[in-house]
């Protein structure tokens, strides 16, 4: 019972209790409760607070400058040669208390090419966002050494996602924004196995998927929680991902993000009806002879072990 604390509201014992800090007197109230109070967690740690992020304990600490706020937003640098560019927007969980100290190690390792925003998807962590990258540039420039130096240090990937950008520039017309639209969700069983993740945040929606002709048209604006955004003006967002601290699936998602919409930019009406050019076997077997996007055939080889 010594983890748990009751509830001055509620009499009941809760083990997210925690005393209260702000200009009344401490007191213990439980989650709900303080929810109820209009109070909510510091993002370092478990003290709930009634103003601000963080709590009096935090907010001084170093680092603190380098995590924005969700809308942050900054004039994109690109890397690599165009016009097909990738951005990864990465949800790391954070252990308590290790946000600051966390967020100077990405700081430090990215040098640049990202930045990390709140998100209220995410418990305890931060969101890491890269500025746009060619797949390649991605592959030979990334600081992939940081995502294990985090799980190293308690940080994961369970229950977040992972979302790229994909420029819209990188789209021959709308005519090959449909045919990629189509073939992702065609595909959405195969897709999400690849993603490990089916969620209500990257919904694989029939109606959406019977409206794609209308979105890509521009007739319609499709919400945002789905498999794809179609929202942001200069982007496609593919939110199928699961995040991840393994450097060979982070990979493999930009590498299908990136081969998906090769793959699709030259399709045939002939080559979709008579060879069946929309279905997941010949994607694959596509990437057997394109060899840059070997961290996506090495995942689907693991995958496929695994089941």
């Amino acid at each position: 019972m010594d983890f748990f604390h009751l509830c001055e509201e509620c009499d009941l014992f809760d083990e997210y209790s925690t005393a209260l800090t702000d200009d009344s007197p401490t007191r213990p109230l439980c989650y709900n409760c303080a929810r109820d109070h209009g109070y909510y967690e510091c993002i370092d740690c478990d003290t709930l607070i009634s103003y601000g992020s963080y709590c009096d304990a935090h907010v001084a600490r170093a680092g603190y400058d380098e995590l924005h706020e969700y809308s942050y937003k900054p004039e994109p640098v690109f890397h690599g040669i165009g016009p097909r560019y990738l951005g990864m927007e990465l949800e790391i969980n954070v252990p308590l208390g290790d946000i600051s100290d966390r967020a100077a190690d990405a700081i430090a390792a990215l040098d640049g090419l990202g930045y990390l925003k709140e998100d209220g998807s995410i418990s305890h962590g931060f969101e890491l966002v890269t500025h746009p990258m060619s797949y390649q540039w991605a592959l030979e420039s990334f600081p992939w050494e940081l995502l294990p130096v985090l799980q190293g240090k308690g940080c994961t990937g369970d229950g977040v996602g992972m979302h790229v950008h994909i420029s819209r520039d990188a789209f021959a017309g709308p005519c090959h924004v449909y045919r990629w639209m189509k073939f992702i969700y065609r595909n959405a069983s195969a897709v999400q196995v690849l993603a490990r993740r089916d969620s209500d945040y990257a919904e694989f929606d029939s109606l959406e998927r019977s409206m794609v002709k209308e979105t890509c048209k521009g007739e319609r604006v499709a919400r945002r929680s789905l498999a794809i955004n179609t929202q942001p003006e200069a982007t496609l967002e593919l939110r199928v991902f699961a995040s991840s601290l393994d450097p060979g699936q982070v990979k493999a998602a930009l590498a299908f993000a990136d081969a998906s919409v090769s793959y699709t930019r030259d399709l045939t009406v002939a080559d979709i009806t008579r060879r069946g050019a929309w279905t997941w076997d010949s994607f694959t077997q596509w990437l057997l002879t394109h060899q840059q996007y070997s961290p996506l055939t090495h995942d689907l080889e693991g995958l496929a072990c695994a089941c």
